[in-house]
């Protein structure tokens, strides 16, 4: 099942439905902007995320932002190594979604790996540590996107304590 179509990446579905391990899903959306504002003069790698969702899990929300690469070749390390920076501004998870991935991909640390074919994880991902700002602008993008209310703390380095405590 392809993952793009007409320039526009689709079938997420399938991919989200297996990142449950972040907890539970508030919501998701494609094409989300990463950054409030695109600067031609900045050429960031990644201006829009293929993939935002923002899930709530027991320690607070979550965005793992996910870059899929639905081709034949398998994903270098440069190029890995950028998203992971681009998305890692804004996220505190992030996966690469591809068919193939350079070996030396399974050892750069925090980066997660998704392989389309199988429909599955096939390397857990670290835990970035975004900008609060950035982060705060691409959740509140994906919650306007998604028509959803959602209570978010003012930094996403600021965790929850469990109810009752």
């Amino acid at each position: 099942m392809p993952f793009y179509h007409a320039s526009e990446t689709v079938n997420v579905d399938l991919i989200v439905r297996r990142l449950d391990r972040h907890g539970r899903l508030v919501c998701w959306a494609t094409e989300v902007p990463l950054e409030p504002v695109y600067l031609t003069t900045d050429r960031p790698p990644c201006y829009r995320g293929d993939l935002l969702a923002l899930f709530e899990g027991p320690s607070g929300p979550s965005l793992v932002g996910v870059e899929v690469k639905d081709w034949d070749a398998r994903v270098s390390i440069p190029m890995a190594r950028d998203y992971l920076r681009a998305y890692g501004r804004a996220c505190q998870h992030f996966y690469l979604a591809a068919n193939g991935f350079a070996e030396g991909l399974f050892s750069v640390r925090d980066l997660g790996l998704f392989h389309l074919d199988r429909r599955e994880v096939v390397k857990a991902p670290g835990t970035l540590r975004p900008e609060p700002s950035l982060w705060r602008s691409a959740v509140e993008r994906l919650l306007e996107i998604c028509d959803v209310a959602f209570d978010l703390p003012g930094d996403p380095h600021q965790t929850t304590l469990p109810r009752g405590a």
